[in-house]
């Protein structure tokens, strides 16, 4: 949020999003309104006396303020509980009852110290508090309250106030940023707060920040009770469509009948509980949804994506990209029904932050209410039944990319976990496991190749930074290449392996954290790869941040198995190496079991195909290295110019091995060129993993069995100071495998989990 935060002067917030309407009470009626609210106590014993100082005095019409800092929303997950909420008045919680984020209208929290406990800064042009952790905390809460409302409701923007302690500060939220007001003294200034609550009771519901293009659809409403009929309608047990859309219907989460525009027209579709939530305040803020579409009865359930896409003069609608797609015939992306901006939602804090700096680039983005409609209802990548599935599943997505890329002339430049999907096609005629075929979606942020010449569309990386190649982490401004989006899809099957697969690594959640979540700060401002990522990359080898090696295993280890291991990697064992001729096949078993401690019989397929792909992507890096400024460079000076003990004695030895040194440690440059040319295209990866899959040597050496439940801690963190990051932070896109992620992110996160 260093670049995302705007502060008003108090008059210029209201003037801009709450002016003045007819019927506003005089501002005398406020007179000594807040007196009875202690701040020299602690924060709780300031919230009875606030909310009823306000309900007294009657200003907030058909609303009421309730205390419901004692019990989080049941649904919620993350159990946050905000101090003072605004309701309907038909949906008020009880006065220390429940946190209700479906009905909330403006949340207020309070705090006790008007700076020590301040979440923002107005001595600088970020408004970032960086000096206070405190106060960072601070931020990171309210931003927090923010997103759970983005995330339960349909509403483009979202009010909140903090109290701090005898102070007070204004909010506004929308995906772009957060635009405070001045700080001023609600004690002595009482009229300018109970304006706010006035004019916000009193506003509509757009101003307010509702959609009117989504409707709540109440459970025991008929459009509700068609909803719930298909838990008890007789249809196919592989409809699974039909079984998603089942479990969407959690009573604890309003259900909508959602508009999207098709052509001229509407169509309406009802949507319960997302199947995907992305992080966070300011984004993209996607939400999917399987949908029922009551006018079409061949086909009743689709998918609904709800997002807010960034505003660009060469941004195409993923609706668009789709069309083309479907028109060039790219296999294993999704159908477009129907899709279309939504009118009038545009974020407005942006603009604000622009006419406050007009000298300035402005860091924030303009987004655009957006809807799309596919037919293809897709299942998450953590649903593969073994790593074999996996394995295929990749290789239709690549097809996929290799398609539209030679076909349509389009990059994808988003892969993730969360972008690739599952579609039942059947089960293994042997052990009746599932089959799949693989599903390349989000094209949201795919760009033509014609553009590429082009200046970058957005001042910031373009991807989901847990799966960006090192080299796009390392310059945000340089083009995608196919390389990049190639070490994209090898980083997704890391990602699942690493979580559900057999494996030498003791400590998942540390891995996670280290490779995909963690970074380096460049500057104080600019943040880029982990060092982790980057070395691995570089080093062609897999090794924990300890330097452990990994290894993928065909099963988990015995006890037994794991004690001999660490006793040989304690021992230190010698490999064996044959200095001509080629190693017979118990050489190459025992060099293997020797460097990692694993015996050769034990090693999955999978490992075999991270080893292959990290040779090419360590000739990759290797020739995008620069020379180094610390190689000893020639000299014609004699060695007893500087060493006058007779060193001279030695020159003739220094200059028979200088050749040979020099051999030994340059590169073969032409050999790297070739490895690395394996990247330019996709036809050597689809090989490779064809051939690992499909292929006489390895067809049969897959298990059928090897996935294990999710390895990942869900408690783990690594380092809850770290949630808000110096820098460019992209966040985390829901990791596709959990309902809901972290406050701060898509920022570092409890090692990929939200």
């Amino acid at each position: 949020m260093v670049h995302k935060l705007a502060m008003l002067p108090y008059d210029k917030f209201m003037t801009d999003f709450l002016p003045a309407v007819e019927g506003e009470p005089d501002a005398n009626i406020y007179d000594q309104m807040f007196d009875a609210v202690p701040t020299d106590g602690k924060e709780t014993d300031m919230y009875k006396p606030f909310v009823e100082a306000v309900n007294k005095a009657n200003i907030l019409g058909n609303f009421s303020l309730a205390a419901t800092d004692s019990l989080p929303d049941p649904s919620d997950t993350k159990k946050r509980k905000t101090d003072v909420g605004m309701y309907p008045q038909d949906t008020v919680p009880a006065t220390g009852a429940r946190t209700n984020w479906a009905a909330i209208e403006l949340t207020i929290e309070f705090k006790t110290h008007p700076t020590q406990d301040d979440p923002f800064e107005e001595k600088t042009d970020s408004g970032y508090p960086t000096t206070s952790m405190r106060r960072r905390d601070n931020l990171g809460q309210i931003l927090g309250y923010a997103g759970t409302v983005f995330n339960r409701q349909h509403v483009t923007h979202h009010f909140s106030v903090i109290i701090l302690g005898d102070c007070a500060r204004l909010e506004r939220f929308d995906h772009a940023g957060l635009v405070f007001s001045s700080k001023f003294n609600y004690k002595q200034e009482p009229a300018k707060l109970g304006h706010f609550l006035w004019r916000l009771a009193h506003a509509s519901p757009e101003t307010r920040g509702r959609d009117p293009t989504a409707v709540y659809v109440s459970p025991s409403s008929l459009e509700g009770l068609e909803m719930l009929a298909w838990e008890t309608k007789t249809l196919p047990e592989d409809d699974y469509t039909r079984q998603l859309f089942v479990q969407t219907l959690d009573r604890g989460w309003a259900w909508w009948k959602l508009k999207v525009r098709d052509g001229d027209g509407y169509k309406e579709f009802l949507v319960a509980k997302p199947t995907f939530i992305a992080p966070g305040v300011v984004g993209r803020a996607t939400r999917g949804y399987v949908a029922y579409d009551k006018g079409n009865k061949d086909r009743p359930f689709v998918y609904v994506k709800d997002c807010w896409r960034v505003v660009h003069e060469r941004s195409e609608l993923e609706g668009d990209i789709l069309a083309v797609l479907n028109q060039h015939e790219v296999s294993n992306v999704p159908t477009v029904l129907c899709h279309g901006d939504v009118e009038g939602q545009r974020t407005v804090s942006q603009d604000v932050w622009a006419s406050l700096h007009p000298t300035k680039e402005c860091r924030m983005k303009a987004h655009q209410h957006y809807r799309l409609v596919v037919n293809e209802v897709g299942l998450p990548l953590k649903k593969f039944p073994n790593g074999r599935e996996l394995v295929s599943v990749l290789i239709d997505c690549i097809e996929a990319h290799e398609e539209a890329y030679t076909k349509a002339n389009i990059m994808h430049r988003d892969i993730s976990v969360g972008n690739i999907l599952l579609i039942p096609c059947g089960e293994h005629p042997v052990d009746k496991q599932p089959l799949y075929k693989g599903m390349l979606a989000d094209w949201e942020l795919s760009k033509r190749t014609e553009y590429n010449e082009l200046e970058a569309r957005h001042p910031d990386r373009t991807g989901t930074w847990q799966f960006l190649s090192t080299h796009a982490l390392s310059n945000p401004k340089a083009q995608i290449q196919i390389a990049d989006e190639l070490e994209s899809f090898f980083h997704v099957l890391l990602y699942c392996a690493i979580r559900f697969l057999p494996h030498t690594c003791s400590d998942v959640s540390r891995f996670m954290y280290t490779f995909f979540d963690c970074g380096e700060t460049v500057g104080h401002r600019e943040y880029t790869c982990s060092v982790l990522k980057s070395t691995s990359m570089l080093l062609g080898r897999l090794r924990t941040a300890s330097g452990i090696p990994i290894v993928f295993l065909t099963r988990p280890r015995t006890q037994e198995e794991i004690a001999a291991a660490a006793a040989q990697s304690e021992k230190g064992s010698s490999v064996t190496l044959q200095l001509s001729g080629q190693p017979d096949s118990s050489s190459i078993a025992a060099t293997f079991q020797e460097k990692t401690g694993v015996p050769e019989d034990l090693r999955h397929p999978i490992d075999e195909i991270f080893e292959t792909l990290l040779g090419w992507f360590k000739a990759r890096y290797e020739l995008m290295e620069p020379p180094s400024d610390s190689r000893p460079v020639a000299s014609n000076h004699r060695l007893d110019s500087w060493d006058p003990r007779g060193a001279a004695r030695w020159e003739r030895y220094v200059k028979d091995n200088a050749s040979a040194l020099a051999a030994r440690n340059a590169p073969d440059v032409a050999l790297l060129q070739a490895t690395a040319r394996k990247l330019n295209t996709h036809r050597d990866m689809l090989g490779v993993l064809a051939t690992m899959l499909y292929s006489e040597e390895w067809k049969e050496k897959w298990p059928r069995d090897d996935k294990l439940p999710d390895q990942l801690d869900p408690k783990f963190d690594p380092d809850p100071k770290n949630s808000q990051r110096p820098g460019k932070r992209p966040d985390r896109e829901d990791d596709a495998f959990e309902e809901s992620q972290p406050e701060s992110k898509r920022v570092c996160s409890a090692a990929s989990r939200g």
